[in-house]
């Protein structure tokens, strides 16, 4: 008949308990909390001050203009992003229009002349009184102004 070597108690200067977990536990918790509390804290922040993201992305859009932009280009869209953003701090852009320009704007690659021309008319559309409501109640969903042609041409086979 065999028998269990008995358990020992342990050493004197060792705490019972040497497992790391309830430590962890609460550390982690505390670091996902605040995480979270930051990702909410942003969140408000942008949806309070939207021009701060657009100002943001418009430093990123003048850092890569293409060879191809002209200076009368780059003039034209920073009129146009003047009154979108004189627009926005007055509350008169629909959020749609908000939408429509982030999905316009292409960060990290070089902005060429097509793209800040759209950049350009979406700015203004948006700057418009009614934003680009106006311009689809008026006109019954058609645009007021030929739009550009696509930056590049799909290949037919």
């Amino acid at each position: 008949m065999s028998t269990a070597p008995p358990i020992e108690p342990a050493p004197a200067g060792l705490p019972a308990n040497r497992g790391c977990w309830k430590g962890a536990l609460l550390g982690c918790g505390g670091a996902a909390v605040l995480v979270v509390a930051c990702l909410v804290g942003l969140g408000i922040y942008v949806q309070k001050r939207p021009g701060a993201v657009t100002d943001m992305l418009m430093e990123r859009i003048r850092d890569r203009y293409a060879s191809d932009v002209t200076e009368g280009d780059k003039a034209n869209l920073e009129a146009a992003y003047a009154e979108f953003r004189s627009a926005l701090e007055g509350k008169r852009v629909h959020g749609e229009d908000l939408e429509r320009v982030r999905t316009t704007i292409k960060l990290g690659r070089e902005i060429h002349r097509e793209e800040v021309l759209e950049l350009t008319r979406v700015f203004r559309e948006a700057a418009a009184p009614g934003g680009t409501r106006s311009t689809e109640q008026g006109t019954g969903g058609a645009a007021t102004e030929p739009t550009s042609p696509p930056a590049e041409a799909t290949p037919v086979p």
